[in-house]
């Protein structure tokens, strides 16, 4: 039996070659550990606010992205960088990424270019511009969760905790560098299609994501 063990390796390792495309194929079986270890503490900061478009809605939309399922009639397109580690595509929890008081959505992956494209709705203030003060709302990583089942009292035991740790918003001179004119949109579709155009400038390797945003709706 001792003589015949090299000659099943060597049969394994061919299969692996043979069914999985080649050497790239066997590298990757070898070398693929998964994502990175989730922290071990959160909230975690270290988020670079890079650009902020506040938007309007002529048709509002539900925000999956939290429990309460709130209504999106306006608020704001994100560009941030982040620990890429923080963002990597995951099978179940993940950090749920906050800015002040509200969850945001994550358009896109991003553990590959270290940049993240975000919807963080708003309100609207009386002369109809998006009430979301970012020198006011730190940008930061909570705990592990699904974030459809982030609800108002855990939004708010985040963001204590979050300034509990010392993590403070974006400079109003940050802010100032990264907020653009506000603009309309119609529906979320355009919101998406927009923040696709943001995805393919700042994470070009999301190629597919793109094309899947992009795809035209029927009727539209």
């Amino acid at each position: 039996m001792t003589a015949r063990k090299p000659t099943l390796v060597l049969l394994s390792l061919a299969a692996v070659l043979v069914l999985g495309g080649g050497v790239l194929a066997l590298r990757q079986v070898l070398r693929d550990d998964g994502p990175p270890a989730l922290p071990a503490v959160t909230p975690v900061g270290g988020v670079t606010l890079i650009a902020a478009r506040p938007f309007t809605l002529d048709v509002p939309y539900a925000h999956d992205w939290r429990a309460e399922r709130p209504t999106v009639q306006a608020g704001m397109l994100l560009v941030l960088g982040v620990d890429p580690d923080l963002v990597h595509p995951r099978q179940g929890y993940e950090p749920v990424l906050y800015v002040g008081g509200q969850t945001a959505e994550r358009v896109n992956a991003g553990h590959e270019s270290g940049h993240l494209i975000a919807i963080v709705p708003a309100p609207l203030d009386a002369s109809g511009q998006v009430a979301l003060d970012l020198a006011a709302a730190p940008i930061f990583f909570g705990a592990p969760a699904l974030p459809e089942q982030v609800d108002a009292a855990i939004v708010a035991k985040e963001l204590a905790a979050a300034k509990a740790r010392g993590i403070v918003p974006p400079t109003p001179e940050q802010v100032a560098t990264a907020l653009q004119p506000q603009v309309p949109f119609h529906d979320a579709y355009d919101v998406r299609v927009y923040a696709a155009d943001l995805i393919e400038a700042w994470s070009p390797t999301e190629v597919d994501l793109v094309s899947g945003i992009r795809a035209p709706l029927v009727g539209k």
